[in-house]
């Protein structure tokens, strides 16, 4: 069985010279996420939008009705491999490693059927009024990409392989809505808020 040594490295603030990191919340690209109670958007089946519906359905002059099937759900991720080095030789090895990246948004929204979204601007947005209908993250800012630059040294001993990735935590909110004018149907479907509340490198030590 694999020994796993973990070298959270005072998460990375030492030899980052405490580097915050401005989270990327693409979350159906990370390479790991996940959230213990709750479900996320993108698996909900025809199933549950018949259910969830049957919450929305009920005609109103003007507006949205909102039915919330995931509120605040704590998620945790890995975004990336920053790097992988494996030693198999008999003697440390020294390694440096540079890194030059992005940084972005720090909140994505997700939307299905005919809701809208406004990709104008630096804050994405549901349309027709849905954010101040669900009373979720809309003052969150998205940061401007922006390149970032950083070097790490390290000394990788044999039979050992060292990983870097970014991890993090985040909330997750989501359900169904539908809006009506003059008691007409406008516009129904599913929305999704995501919000990254922390993130940090990780380096862990591996034997292999």
């Amino acid at each position: 069985m694999k020994k796993y040594m973990i070298v959270l490295l005072v998460l990375i603030t030492v030899s980052f010279r405490g580097v915050t990191l401005n989270a990327d919340a693409d979350y159906e690209s990370f390479e790991s996420i996940e959230m213990p109670e709750g479900i996320f958007l993108k698996d909900y089946t025809k199933e549950n939008y018949k259910e969830y519906y049957k919450k929305v359905t009920k005609r109103r002059f003007a507006g949205w009705n909102v039915f919330i099937v995931t509120e605040d759900a704590k998620v945790i991720y890995r975004t990336e491999t920053i790097f992988s080095y494996h030693n198999d030789g008999s003697t440390a090895i020294d390694y440096e490693y540079k890194y030059d990246g992005t940084k972005s948004t720090s909140r994505s929204i997700t939307a299905s059927g005919t809701i809208g979204i406004n990709a104008s601007g630096t804050v994405k947005k549901f349309k027709g009024g849905l954010e101040s209908s669900i009373k979720k993250t809309s003052n969150v800012e998205t940061s401007s990409k922006e390149n970032e630059t950083w070097k790490i040294k390290m000394q990788v001993d044999p039979g050992t392989m060292a990983n870097l990735y970014i991890h993090g935590e985040g909330k997750i909110t989501n359900g169904v809505a539908a809006k009506y004018a003059f008691w007409i149907l406008l516009e129904k479907g599913g929305f999704e808020v995501f919000v990254v509340t922390t993130q940090y490198y990780r380096l862990e030590k591996v034997k292999i």
